[in-house]
């Protein structure tokens, strides 16, 4: 499946659509009404899922509904939010935002989730990840990108970890889930730290 309807070029040959943000595995789009259906709410509570959210009761389809209702309103004032793809295909895999949108001082915090659960431990995630990275510092001029993750989340602070961000600060005992507190880590990458990444830019071409 095409990520994007053909264009046509002035000579009437079709061209292959190419995502505004792609990485090596993923790209990403919009936000669809029908990235927020039944299902998907149904994913978000799987028990893996919910745990690692840190998610604390299942999500009703109706929640579901309205969290994309406040997203559409708040879209490119007081968030950036995107679904995200796999390759040529438009099936969303999961989400991923910048929110908190500090333009005086040039901060937002990043939020993910990978609901499906096939594309978990494939490096979607970091991939998805280094993509929002390059629209916050390459579009919004931002100057830090900072996220939450709690301690014994292992798998999304290694994703973190490989995608450039460090710890600056630890907020013990900050959350209170399945009867046990948990520090609560805080992570960032600053713009001199994305300037000296070794990788593509998720604009530039690919072969």
């Amino acid at each position: 499946m095409r990520p994007m309807s053909e264009v046509t070029l002035p000579s009437g040959t079709p061209a292959p659509p190419i995502p505004m943000f792609r990485g090596e595995k993923v790209w990403l789009r919009a936000p669809r009404r029908s990235d927020f259906e039944p299902s998907s709410a149904g994913a978000v509570s799987d028990a893996e899922t919910a745990h690692g959210m840190g998610l604390k009761r299942p999500v009703s389809p109706e929640e579901g509904d309205e969290y994309f209702r406040q997203i559409t309103s708040q879209q490119g004032k007081t968030l950036f939010a995107f679904t995200i793809c796999e390759l040529d295909d438009e099936r969303g895999v999961g989400d991923i935002s910048l929110r908190e949108i500090d333009r005086e001082n040039g901060s937002a915090e990043l939020t993910i989730v990978i609901i499906d659960k096939a594309a978990q431990n494939r490096g979607v995630g970091t991939d998805a990840v280094n993509c929002i990275l390059d629209f916050g510092f390459g579009e919004l001029r931002l100057e830090r990108i900072y996220l939450h993750v709690f301690d014994y989340n292992a798998r999304a602070i290694r994703a973190y970890e490989k995608a450039g961000f460090q710890t600056d600060a630890v907020l013990r005992n900050a959350r209170f889930h399945r009867g046990t507190h948990h520090d609560v880590n805080v992570m960032s990458v600053l713009r001199a730290d994305w300037l000296a990444a070794p990788r593509r830019r998720a604009w530039e071409p690919r072969d």
